[in-house]
């Protein structure tokens, strides 16, 4: 029975990356699977914890930065491409799922996408300093040195494209993280220390990351460690980091490295601003 809902689910998504550029609505969803629209609209949040419209706005935004990191094509053409009809309400949309404008993002993706993640990890590893009192220490047991874990918190409770709270780590079969005492959905990200953050958050290369949730609480005193196993991403997964800290990593190494890529004079003036990005 799961199986044939997910599969449903997956005839959809598959649908709608094919026709990003329609307006498409829900009825014309259910019609794939095919349901009634309010069948359909359930089981789809049930597979994929977000709504078939927050999961078609996720793969749009995945599809324009795709296109902003890969080709010369203005904001306005992308936009169409991905099916807005306002270069306007596109870019407000972008910037909020996103995390910063769409020529930002693409002059900050195109200086990291040269740069492996055990290149990152190196840097992340020698400007953060130790947490000394997280209230949470996540292990993902399938990290590797040199690999990137990426931490998403979202507050239980809140929309799928709710505000989230991320850490980052090198290394990090054991992940520290420090936010307020309360349950939270937790989404991790494991990118392999080979590959690089444009070609799994970006491009999406299946071999080049995994993916892992977990619901936790943080508790008021004391540590709380939680295991997070990470796995290959799905066809119902939603883009990794649809909502994540990409461009905030990519400004914030790129400023620290030197025209050679590597840390330059503002480095050690800048572990302090490089450790807050880390751990939020």
């Amino acid at each position: 029975m799961e199986q044939s809902r997910e599969a449903a689910a997956a005839r959809a998504i598959d649908y709608m990356r094919r026709h990003l550029s329609e307006p498409l609505q829900l009825a014309d969803l259910a019609r794939v699977v095919p349901f009634s629209p309010f069948h359909f609209h359930r089981l789809f949040r049930d597979v994929t914890t977000m709504t078939p419209a927050r999961f078609l706005a996720a793969l749009r935004m995945a599809e324009a930065r795709r296109m902003l990191l890969h080709s010369g094509l203005t904001v306005t053409a992308i936009s169409g491409h991905v099916g807005y009809t306002s270069a306007g309400t596109f870019t407000t949309q972008f910037s909020r799922l996103v995390g910063t404008s769409p020529g930002h993002f693409r002059q900050m993706s195109r200086l990291l996408a040269g740069r492996p993640c055990h290149v990152l990890a190196g840097w992340l590893r020698n400007a953060v300093t130790e947490v000394t009192r997280p209230r949470l220490v996540l292990h993902v047991p399938e990290s590797e040195p040199g690999d990137l874990v990426l931490v998403g918190l979202r507050a239980d409770g809140e929309a799928a494209d709710a505000s989230t709270t991320w850490a980052v780590a090198a290394d990090g079969a054991q992940v520290p993280v420090v936010a307020r005492p309360g349950p939270y959905q937790a989404r991790v990200v494991l990118v392999r220390g080979d590959s690089t953050l444009t070609r799994a958050l970006v491009d999406e290369e299946p071999t080049s990351h995994l993916v892992g949730t977990a619901e936790l609480v943080l508790p008021q005193d004391g540590c709380a460690a939680v295991p997070v196993t990470t796995a290959p991403p799905r066809p119902t997964d939603p883009p990794a980091l649809a909502l994540g800290p990409v461009c905030r990593l990519v400004e914030t190494f790129t400023r620290l490295a030197g025209p050679s890529g590597r840390p330059g004079p503002a480095w050690s003036a800048g572990r302090t601003a490089l450790a807050a990005a880390a751990i939020a």
